[in-house]
């Protein structure tokens, strides 16, 4: 009966696994292959003002091929003084919306944005949700020029059924594989089955 119930977490777990993947990969891979990009600021300062890199208001929209439509909102951003491809951002709101009428939300304190290659940097306060998925985080990287993205920091994955804590999950985005794992090797990835009677 024990080998019965440890086959069943280990098949939950395989399942949340593949979810998650399926999941982040088809997030990053929308945002990888936008091609029609155009960003709106909605006020600019003017030239001789000693805060000309300040843009408030930023809204950055793609839509790929496939329909799929990727929006990233910041009440604010600053422009990197050295490289003018960088966006520090501030209270951010990410949407992708499928062209099927799922969407995808991911909000943050803080982000980095690189305008030429799309690479991401949520931090502090991240929240992702899909339909009945939600993710908590410190941190996601989405290096979409080298195409993985790394989940880190106090990382909690909660479904209907269940819920798992770790502090890194790396995503292989062309193989769409994940791996799941705690800092310290001392510790475990911690997993809670809710009582349904199911399991």
């Amino acid at each position: 009966m024990q080998i019965l119930v440890n086959m069943k977490k280990k098949q939950t777990l395989q399942i949340i696994f593949a979810i998650l993947t399926i999941f982040l990969s088809i997030v990053f891979f929308k945002i990888i292959f936008n091609n029609n990009d155009d960003l709106v600021v909605k006020k600019e300062l003017p030239e001789n003002s000693p805060e000309k890199n300040l843009i408030e208001g930023i809204q950055y929209l793609s839509k790929d091929v496939n329909g799929n439509i990727y929006l990233i909102e910041a009440k604010s951003g600053l422009l990197d003084d050295q490289n003018q491809d960088i966006i520090y951002l501030d209270k951010v709101n990410a949407k992708i919306n499928f062209d099927n009428g799922q969407e995808i939300k991911v909000f943050s304190d803080k982000a980095v944005y690189n305008i030429e290659n799309y690479d991401t940097e949520f931090l502090n306060n991240v929240q992702l949700s899909y339909n009945d998925h939600n993710l908590t985080c410190q941190k996601i990287l989405a290096k979409f020029s080298e195409n993985y993205a790394i989940l880190s920091g106090n990382l909690i994955y909660k479904g209907l059924l269940t819920s798992l804590y770790a502090d890194q999950m790396e995503i292989d985005l062309i193989s769409r594989t994940t791996k799941t794992s705690m800092l310290n090797k001392n510790e475990k990835i911690r997993i809670v089955h809710k009582n349904n009677g199911i399991n």
